[in-house]
């Protein structure tokens, strides 16, 4: 065997690749060719001989601008993924500004920040755009080069392999594909009795199989403040339940369980959870603020009984619990959760909802509620009521006499009790419904629309209950319970 046969069986063999062997048998030609110089006549290996330089230097510089297109396209694509990246943490950035802004906490400074980054944005989608199209078109151009260095190849390969190689190769893959069958079936075989074996001695109920899913951290901290003197309480909380409740100490204690979803930057999981929240209490603030939706927290926060000035708590998802608190100002939000409290004595309550219901109970001067999908229900005393409802029940009993109030339902009841010794007067209407009464000194009928009320007692109660499609239920409050 010769050495041309024996490069050729190389590549057969798939021990050297057809370039490979195309550069072995042009150096082959060229030792070939050189005591032949000096002859006359040209044969048909010199003529090949002659003609490869010309495709070696071709061969050369689609490589070289192959090269130069490919390091191109990786530069577009780098550029591509930093802009992307940028985009990216702008628009993480613009959903904290945007919960702020739920949570009424968005400054100017915060509102001119989030302007600025969405026009960054837009500036950056644009570049996007056009990077993308120079990404398109340097694959374009790296596919093109790619298919000429294949013709020239296969032009090169064509006067050198003989005529059968094909076939030759095709015969060897052939006894190699049957090689490898057999080995399959072989490996097949014991990997499924390997398998029948394990299913039939594991146990797989003491088997825990963990999906992998969101990167999240979980932590529990507690932030202990003693013998503090704040009387305004300021809780903003993007994603979690938050407690209220009066403890007998003089510190503030807050037991904090936390997640934080996805990977953030930080020396510890309560290191990220300080860069992305405000905690501070002085001795006139205790303020709590979590507006990043990425943090979940729920927390617990107990506090010296004293008279509070002010109490602000403002929840985007979780429910709220508010139990024995005394103050002046309460105000609560939540746009998807219950609304709770137990025991309060407060001047001024005022609560939004959106999806979730509001409980109250305890001595209110004035209560003012305003819930989209929830129920409504107050149970103390209270002088001044405003209670409306879009879809949802209203449930008010009172124990004392009031001043004014007014409670009204789209889709919905209204049921109101008060003390059989307190006096009313005023309306209440319903369009498609009834008017239902087992309160003293009122009566209504079946079919009755709307109804007047003026009823002698003590105070001066001005009711104004109405609904659209349901009930207005009226009675007196047992006191004995």
């Amino acid at each position: 065997m010769n050495e041309r046969e024996r490069i050729l069986d190389l590549v057969k063999q798939g021990v050297i690749t057809s370039e490979e062997a195309l550069v072995l048998l042009e150096n082959l030609a060229k030792k070939q060719s050189a005591p032949q110089g000096k002859q006359s006549q040209p044969d048909a290996t010199t003529g090949q001989t002659q003609a490869a330089p010309d495709e070696d230097s071709a061969l050369t510089k689609l490589n070289t601008k192959i090269a130069e297109v490919s390091g191109s396209l990786d530069a577009t694509s780098n550029q591509i993924k930093k802009t992307q990246a940028k985009v990216a943490a702008n628009k993480e950035q613009i959903i904290v500004l945007d919960t702020m802004e739920d949570l009424d906490t968005l400054t100017a400074a915060k509102y001119e920040e989030r302007g600025t980054l969405k026009r960054e944005n837009a500036q950056l989608g644009e570049k996007l755009v056009q990077l993308a199209d120079q990404q398109e078109q340097l694959r374009q151009t790296l596919a093109d080069l790619h298919r000429q260095k294949r013709q020239l190849t296969k032009q090169s390969l064509a006067g050198i392999l003989p005529d059968d190689w094909q076939d030759q190769t095709k015969d060897a893959l052939n006894d190699l594909g049957k090689t490898v069958s057999v080995t399959t079936n072989q490996i097949g075989s014991m990997v499924k009795k390997t398998v029948s074996s394990v299913l039939d001695n594991v146990d797989w109920k003491d088997v825990n199989i963990k999906v992998p899913g969101l990167a999240t951290e979980k932590f529990s901290h507690t932030f202990s403040y003693p013998d503090s003197q704040a009387s305004i309480i300021d809780v903003k909380v993007a994603n979690g339940d938050v407690t209220l409740v009066e403890g007998d100490g003089r510190d503030v204690v807050i037991q904090a369980d936390i997640k934080l979803y996805g990977k953030m930057a930080g020396e510890s999981p309560l290191q990220s959870f300080l860069d992305r929240s405000r905690v501070e209490v002085t001795d006139d603030h205790l303020i709590f603020q979590v507006p990043n939706k990425r943090i979940q927290a729920d927390l617990i926060i107990t506090v010296p009984k004293r008279d509070y000035d002010h109490v602000s708590l403002r929840l985007l998802n979780g429910n709220l619990k508010v139990n024995a608190l005394s103050g002046k100002d309460f105000f609560a939000k939540s746009t998807n959760g219950d609304l709770t409290f137990s025991g309060l004595t407060a001047v001024m309550l005022e609560t939004e909802g959106v999806n979730g219901s509001v409980k109250v109970n305890g001595q209110v001067h004035d209560l003012v509620v305003d819930a989209v999908n929830g129920d409504i229900k107050f149970k103390g005393d209270a002088k001044t009521l405003e209670l409306k409802t879009v879809n949802g029940t209203i449930r008010t009993t009172l124990v004392s006499d009031f001043k004014a109030l007014t409670a009204s339902s789209v889709n919905g009841d209204v049921k109101l009790a008060m003390p059989a010794s307190v006096a009313v007067t005023g309306e209440a209407r319903t369009r498609f419904g009834s008017i239902k009464s087992r309160m003293s000194g009122v009566e209504a009928d079946a079919k009755t629309k709307a109804l007047s009320l003026d009823r002698p007692g003590t105070g001066a109660g001005t009711l104004k209950a109405s609904v659209s499609s349901g009930t207005i239920q009226l009675k007196d409050t047992d006191l004995s319970k």
